[in-house]
């Protein structure tokens, strides 16, 4: 049983990289502003920050210390963001999910791809 939790931790490590990297594709060399004005960019970065939170809330579902081991991972904080963008869509501020994007993903991702090197898996 141990040894599927391990291995479930590790396939939503690829998840989070492979979402993850997605973003800058995304808001390559945009603004701010003109992150705001785009409406399908900014739908297709926030669907890839829920996929985050998603992927972050099934590694604390298996149990284990994977929050202890790696506490690089901001697993809770994932997960309250993607919350807030599940349920609380209506009153999403833009300049959270950018500061968000710009200032939190990029670390969570290389954290992840850091899990997945190490496991050989990367």
């Amino acid at each position: 049983m141990k040894e599927d939790a391990e291995e479930q931790f590790l396939e939503y490590c690829s998840h989070i990289v492979q979402w993850g990297d997605r973003i800058p594709g995304f808001i390559k060399d945009m603004t701010y502003e003109q992150f705001e004005r785009d409406e399908l960019t900014h739908l297709a970065v926030w669907k890839c920050v829920e996929v985050l939170g998603e992927a972050s809330i099934r590694i604390l579902r298996l149990g284990g210390d994977f929050e202890i081991r790696y506490p690089q991972l901001p697993l809770k904080q994932a997960y309250a963001m993607r919350n807030q963008l599940t349920h609380g869509y209506s009153t999403i501020d833009l300049g959270i999910l950018w500061t968000t994007v710009q200032n939190f993903v990029p670390s969570m991702v290389e954290e992840a791809r850091a899990i997945l090197a190490d496991s050989g898996r990367g």
